[in-house]
């Protein structure tokens, strides 16, 4: 192939399909950062101070919850009237044991 288009072919080839691959990276991962899906985690919650089970909105590329949709700690539990402060939290807590009072 290096006698069809010789050197200098070869690196505008080169550069075109670097070209193509970058672009292609660009449309791509631009267009989706977006992108949400919808998953529900158990936690306790320390601003509430029980456990909940509530459903986010999360970013699909790192995770970050972005909305809560619905928490039992509301009534409906799309009725959520909190300053929604769990968006903010880098882990959730692991739900904590429910005591029987005797």
């Amino acid at each position: 192939m290096e006698a069809v288009f010789g050197p200098s072919g070869m690196i505008v080839i080169a550069l075109a399909l670097a070209t193509a691959l970058v672009l292609l990276a660009i449309v791509t991962f631009g267009a989706l950062r977006g992108v949400t899906r919808t998953v529900t985690r158990s936690f306790w919650c320390p601003f509430l101070d029980l456990n909940v089970r509530a459903e986010f909105q999360e970013k699909a590329w790192d995770g970050k919850p972005v909305e809560v949709n619905r928490c039992t700690a509301f009534s409906p539990t799309t009725a959520i009237t909190c300053k929604k402060l769990c968006l903010r939290m880098a882990k959730f807590p692991f739900s904590r044991e429910e005591t029987m009072a005797v």
